[in-house]
């Protein structure tokens, strides 16, 4: 049985889109979780400190703009730049809007934890290429020297 490159990059792909499923299922699990826990049985001292504590708007806008990237990345295929900027662009234009209607408060903690949210990952991603770059090398390097080497048979 031949392997073809083609076939490898295929299976791969199945496994990468199998885990972004997994891992948005994970996602919305929580967030629904999340969302109709004043109606499950949890403890009040734990709703107290989740829901009560003030900073989960701005804990909120980190892991929601964290996700954005992600799927800004993965699904559209925007570059780490563009992500970066349009994404800096929506938290700033969100944050703006949000300051001039009556209901909502627009704050600066919020626009920085956007900016923070893109830049972890950002940062994850670049560490991420930079690791498997090296790795592609070591086996390259590997694989020419196996190749070169005379053998003993």
């Amino acid at each position: 049985m031949i392997i073809s490159i083609h076939n490898i990059f295929y299976a791969l792909l199945i496994v990468k889109t199998r885990h972004h499923f997994i891992f948005l299922i994970l996602i919305i699990s929580a967030a629904i979780l999340l969302f109709f826990s004043s109606e499950l049985s949890l403890p009040t001292e734990l709703k107290k400190i989740v829901f009560r504590f003030p900073q989960i708007d701005t804990i909120g806008h980190f892991i929601g703009f964290f996700i954005l990237a992600w799927l800004s990345h993965s699904l559209i295929k925007l570059t780490l730049l563009e992500i970066l900027i349009t994404l800096s662009f929506y938290g700033a234009l969100s944050e703006l809007g949000q300051y001039y209607l009556g209901f909502r408060n627009g704050e600066f903690s919020d626009f920085f934890a956007d900016i923070a949210g893109i830049s972890l990952f950002i940062l994850l991603k670049s560490l991420y290429l930079i690791y498997k770059k090296t790795c592609i090398k070591r086996l390259t390097k590997k694989n020419v020297a196996k190749s070169i080497s005379p053998r003993l048979d």
